[in-house]
């Protein structure tokens, strides 16, 4: 009772980024647990998570897979709290909604007992993300993806901003972030039952600067934005019509999705 409150802004974001891959698991057994998977490279994020929450534990599975886990019975509850009808997405949504109906149940057993947590069914797709909350930056921590290609036997280059998600029934989402920004275009995805929104050229993509300034990344992301953002000012001043400046211009496009370090 004497740990400070994680603030709204992280909150909103964490929803973001378990939306991009977190899951709600029911293991046959009957154990619950809340995982968030990350790349061991940026375990920090998960480390971040833990501290703030004052829940869990960080563990390393494998070269370059880490998670957070929490599975103990007070800290599924205050979790299953914040997530219930704050959701965005709706295949997470309706995973959710069987985890938490079977934690109400299992959360009236033993000696320590937790209040039933109401369950809504029918508000699938009315809470919504808005460029004043950190929901999409935590979102774009997970799923988001910032790249730029230089080509070597001409001038072309190509930049774009780009976020996924599988099933059709995601795909609003996807609608509704195209929609906030006023730009972009969601597609049908090469891989069967994804889709994915993508924003190119320079003058369309000046248009999410002001969210991404504003909310910063917390992963590791923030280094591939940062290089991007710069190399999207080099593009627009016409850096890569000099042929000097155009091979480091190369050089710095490749560490994009490449920035670990």
């Amino acid at each position: 009772m004497n740990k400070k409150s994680p603030s709204f802004s992280f909150l909103t974001w964490l929803i973001g980024f378990t939306e991009g891959d977190g899951s709600f698991v029911l293991a046959k057994r009957g154990d619950f647990s809340l995982v968030l998977t990350q790349d061991t490279r940026d375990i920090q994020i998960l480390n971040m998570i833990q501290k703030i929450l004052g829940l869990g534990k960080v563990i390393k599975q494998g070269k370059s897979t880490s998670r957070f886990v929490v599975q103990d019975k007070k800290g599924l509850y205050l979790l299953a709290t914040l997530f219930n009808n704050n959701l965005v997405t709706y295949s997470k949504k309706i995973s959710f909604h069987k985890f938490l109906s079977a934690l109400n149940m299992y959360n009236q057993n033993g000696n320590l007992k937790y209040p039933i947590i109401p369950l809504k069914t029918n508000d699938i797709s009315i809470i919504k993300p808005t460029l004043n909350d950190e929901w999409l930056c935590g979102f774009t921590d997970r799923e988001g993806c910032f790249s730029v290609s230089i080509s070597s036997i001409s001038n072309k280059f190509h930049i774009c901003f780009d976020i996924a998600q599988n099933h059709i029934e995601n795909k609003y989402i996807l609608e509704h972030i195209s929609n906030l920004f006023k730009v972009g275009k969601v597609s049908k995805h090469s891989s069967e039952k994804a889709y994915y929104y993508r924003i190119g050229g320079l003058k369309d993509l000046k248009k999410i600067f002001p969210y991404f300034d504003k909310y910063s990344l917390r992963s590791k992301k923030i280094k591939s934005y940062i290089l991007w953002r710069d190399l999207h000012t080099k593009l627009e001043k016409k850096d890569h019509l000099n042929p000097t400046l155009r091979e480091s211009l190369k050089v710095l496009a490749s560490k994009v999705n490449n920035n670990w370090d």
